[in-house]
């Protein structure tokens, strides 16, 4: 039985050779008991600050150190030289031969230091050995630093037990014929003791929640291109700025109505959905900004002295309402008005509102509109594409467009990308852990997952702030899978109403996909995904994936797998364009 520590790769591994060497170990089928270290620290080297072991072996046979050395290895004139898969060439002046044995020595010190020299960890054999499974070694007069009877290179057929049997028999003869007496072997009980000895003391596992913040920090600030778009706002007196979602373009729009206000205009800020003017509206209140955040819809309402009712349909928001706003007196007007999520916003009945607003109106007054066609689930692509036109035409509309993605970390996107086949994710540079995906047949099974993966979170320190789960579907309808029974009870309150964007330390928030578009979280919960290739699913899916900022995690129906392998195999050359 081999039992690697840890059981998966890190992301910050980059050596093919070392990756293969994981897997190989991890795959073999063996009678033995092997427990393997990978990348096992050395606070306390005999000759550096610091050092690092590939592998740490400890078997019945001993401690055996596997030093890897994959690409290209030559040696010129004394200095030992490493090229990777990418020809990038690194020089030492020290071989891995020398290195491996002062890893190993380290160790043992280590160990002595630990335990006394008496102690059976410390007197066991100690071996070591290397690996350059990409070379074949066989060049003659190779030099005195070089030990042929522990390397294992590509010409050779080998496995770990090979290696071990090859190494131990090389370091058992040396001790013998150099100090007379060879280690002792170590039982399956001195193997579990000394791998929680060095894991305790080396070892280091980053906790989901330590990932997720170091990823959440990397994205936080605004970049050269978000500073130079809000710097041209100013030199142009209408503007219309593009961008995928994540681009940042709420954040640049309220930072473009902050400057405006202290400059003495008068600003609206209008927007499709209520949680984002309710979010919108408390940063301005918190920086002590007198600018009203509010959806349009209920700006319209207002100036009619219509109240809400839940009876309001799609027709009334689309056809009575602008006419019944056409017809309003007194309505306010504004030296600037911005236009968050433009893409919901952006046909000829609701610009010819939104132009009794603006001070001079479109043609001639001061406005901004931010867009991603992509999150276009209301109306048509052509019709978004004909306002746009028509504005820039005969408003003189000055356009930008934001090409960065400083919300969403490369698998975030990529994951996005062959989950929707929409391909345009922007240009993300942060990484973050491996998006996860899990299927479910039938809603108890789901509910069953939705809960383990609430748990894992909250168990890694996550608190309700933190993350969400989103669905197309309301809680009230059965093809939601926490509708009948919701979370169990000890896993904290779930929160679907009030502001979104921030909970109490045991809330788990919920929403539907439309209802917290624009808005984010660190870690996003998608379940309830049914269908991947329908047009209407795949854009709601887009925007789902791309509210999550740092981890990802996907339920999907079983029944769908087959959809969503066809939407990765088309989707895949979108991934990296």
């Amino acid at each position: 039985m081999v039992q690697l520590i840890p059981d998966v790769l890190a992301p910050e591994i980059k050596s093919p050779a070392e990756k293969r060497l994981f897997i190989e170990f991890r795959d073999h089928r063996t009678n033995k008991k092997y427990v393997v270290l990978h990348s096992l620290g050395i606070a306390e080297h005999t000759n550096n600050i610091f050092g690092e072991i590939d592998f740490v072996i400890l078997c019945n046979e001993g401690v055996l150190c596997l030093e890897v050395k994959g690409g290209q290895v030559s040696r010129r004139n004394g200095v030992w030289e490493f090229a990777n898969r990418y020809s990038k060439i690194s020089h030492k002046n020290e071989g891995p031969f020398q290195q491996v044995q002062g890893n190993m020595q380290s160790l043992r010190q280590y160990m002595v230091r630990r335990l006394g020299n008496y102690d059976p960890l410390v007197r066991c054999q100690y071996a070591c050995a290397v690996a350059m499974p990409d070379c074949r070694f066989e060049a003659p007069g190779v030099g005195i630093d070089v030990v042929p009877e522990i390397l294992v290179d590509a010409k050779q057929s080998w496995n770990l037990d090979t290696l071990i049997n090859q190494a131990f028999w090389y370091w058992r003869q040396t001790c013998v014929e150099k100090h007379g007496f060879e280690g002792g072997r170590l039982t399956d009980a001195e193997i579990d003791k000394l791998a929680n000895l060095l894991r305790g003391d080396f070892h280091f596992v980053p906790s989901m929640k330590d990932t997720v913040e170091r990823a959440v920090k990397e994205l936080c600030a605004l970049t050269a291109e978000q500073y130079e778009v809000l710097e041209s706002l100013f030199d142009n007196p209408r503007t219309i700025v593009s961008g995928v979602a994540g681009a940042g373009k709420t954040l640049i729009a309220m930072e473009q109505a902050r400057r405006a206000y202290w400059e003495g205009k008068s600003v609206l800020y209008l927007c499709f959905n209520h949680n984002i003017a309710q979010y919108v509206q408390y940063q301005f209140e918190k920086d002590n900004v007198c600018i009203e955040a509010v959806t349009l819809h209920a700006f319209m309402m207002r100036a009619c002295g219509i109240d809400w009712s839940p009876d309001l349909n799609r027709d009334f928001y689309e056809t009575e309402l602008p006419v019944a706003f056409m017809a309003a007196e007194d309505v306010p007007v504004y030296d600037l008005v911005i236009i968050d999520e433009g893409q919901d916003l952006l046909t000829d009945t609701y610009l010819e509102c939104i132009d009794r607003i603006v001070q001079d109106g479109l043609g001639d007054g001061t406005w901004a509109i931010y867009y991603d066609p992509n999150q276009n689930i209301f109306n048509s692509y052509a019709e978004l594409d004909a306002m746009i036109k028509k504005l820039r035409k005969e408003a003189y509309a000055m356009s930008w467009k934001l090409r960065a993605n400083c919300r969403n970390t490369k698998q975030i996107a990529n994951a996005n990308t062959l989950m929707t086949n929409i391909p345009n994710q922007g240009k993300p540079t942060v990484s973050g852990p491996q998006v996860e995906y899990d299927s479910y047949s039938g809603k108890e099974d789901e509910r069953k997952k939705i809960n383990a993966i609430v748990r894992k979170i909250k168990d890694s320190g996550a608190i309700g702030s933190d993350f969400i789960i989103l669905s197309r579907y309301t809680l009230a309808n059965p093809l939601n899978g926490l509708g009948l029974t919701g979370l169990d009870k000890d896993l904290g309150t779930l929160k679907t109403t009030g502001p979104l964007w921030k909970a109490k330390k045991n809330d788990v928030r919920f929403s539907t996909i439309s209802g917290f578009k624009g808005l984010e979280a660190k870690i996003v919960i998608m379940i309830d995904v049914d269908h991947f290739s329908d047009e209407d699913t795949r854009l709601l899916n887009y925007v789902a994936a791309s509210r999550a900022c740092a981890m990802l995690y996907v339920l999907y129906d079983s029944d769908a797998e087959q959809e969503r392998q066809n939407m990765i195999l088309s989707g895949f050359t979108q991934v990296g364009t």
